[in-house]
């Protein structure tokens, strides 16, 4: 979930997947640590949720970056902060046209690469006989973990993590909210469906949604999720403002 590509620093970690360049903010290492350190019983469960986060997030982007590649671009991959982005870099010669349809398949291959991730874990927990335990649960929705032990209680707490990070997040990151993926993709759909009036409709959506969550979220304890959807609820609002030629608030 970024606005823009963050200053590089001295402290970035640099190396290249699948031909793509991939760049790790210090800031995403930082977070990282922030939002595991009190749910997380021991330094090595911490470790383990970290890498879980890294390898959540790394998969997401490679969803976007992936697509991008196929429409004739030169993608780059940033992780910062709670998330990342994938930039378009420079186009190939031949590089296609990104209608809605093809700028909504580019949004939604990052949770879709997530989900795909998920299910290639949960076939290997049935096939193992262990089984998967699913769940619902407001304001994450769906939650998988494994049905028991696999190998070390440390492994186990691994799996459950990169479970939670690519179902849950993922289904959190299609919500039509600016500037996750769901956002993106229902300004698109509104843009089809109301040209005239679809980014404004979008960006109403994007409040009301947004506001919802922070308060379900701050409802169930979750002061996090009410501190960040809060805020995301304000951006919208005051991105709506500026579009209707009001000033921010």
């Amino acid at each position: 979930m970024l606005l823009g590509e963050p200053e590089r620093t001295q402290a970035d970690l640099n190396f290249r997947l699948f031909g793509f360049p991939v760049r790790v903010h210090p800031f995403f290492w930082l977070i990282a640590v922030l939002l595991g350190i009190r749910a997380s019983p021991d330094a090595s469960a911490l470790v383990m949720w970290i890498v879980a986060v890294f390898v959540g997030v790394l998969v997401h982007e490679l969803g976007h970056a992936f697509v991008m590649r196929w429409n004739g671009f030169y993608p780059g991959i940033t992780l910062y902060g709670l998330g990342g982005m994938a930039s378009y870099g420079q186009g190939a010669y031949g590089a296609r046209s990104l209608g809605p349809w093809r700028q909504i398949g580019i949004s939604f291959a990052g949770p879709a690469a997530g989900f795909l991730l998920a299910a290639l874990v949960c076939a290997v927990l049935v096939i193992s006989g262990t089984g998967v335990d699913a769940y619902w649960g407001l304001p994450l929705g769906l939650q998988l973990s494994p049905a028991g032990p696999i190998g070390s209680p440390l492994f186990t707490l691994f799996i459950h993590m990169i479970l939670f990070v690519t179902v849950a997040y993922g289904i959190l990151n299609l919500m039509p909210i600016y500037p996750l993926d769901g956002g993106h993709i229902a300004r698109e759909l509104f843009l089809m469906a109301m040209p005239r009036d679809g980014i404004r409709s979008s960006l109403i959506l994007s409040m009301i949604t947004a506001g919802a969550i922070a308060v379900l979220g701050i409802m169930r304890g979750s002061f996090f999720l009410g501190i960040l959807f809060g805020y995301l609820a304000l951006g919208s609002y005051n991105t709506l403002q500026r579009y209707q030629g009001r000033g921010p608030w």
